[in-house]
């Protein structure tokens, strides 16, 4: 979220709606997966020691291709 936020200033400071749009899509994207059950471990643990979690590279693929989804 911090990229996503930073991105989101960019596009004010630079009257950019397209920019912004995406920024807040893509913060959707990730609450969306991680509220449907795709989390990585660190947020997987606090939900429950058995909690199944996806790695790093499965968890930014099942963001890469619901942000696509979401942006067609």
């Amino acid at each position: 979220f911090a990229w996503t936020r930073g991105l989101a200033h960019r596009g004010e400071l630079d009257a950019n709606d397209e920019l912004i749009k995406f920024s807040k899509t893509l913060e959707k994207v990730c609450i969306n997966c991680v509220e449907g059950g795709s989390m990585t471990k660190d947020l997987a643990i606090l939900v429950g020691a058995s909690t199944k979690y996806l790695n790093t590279n499965q968890f930014l693929d099942k963001i890469d291709g619901s942000l696509k989804k979401e942006l067609n």
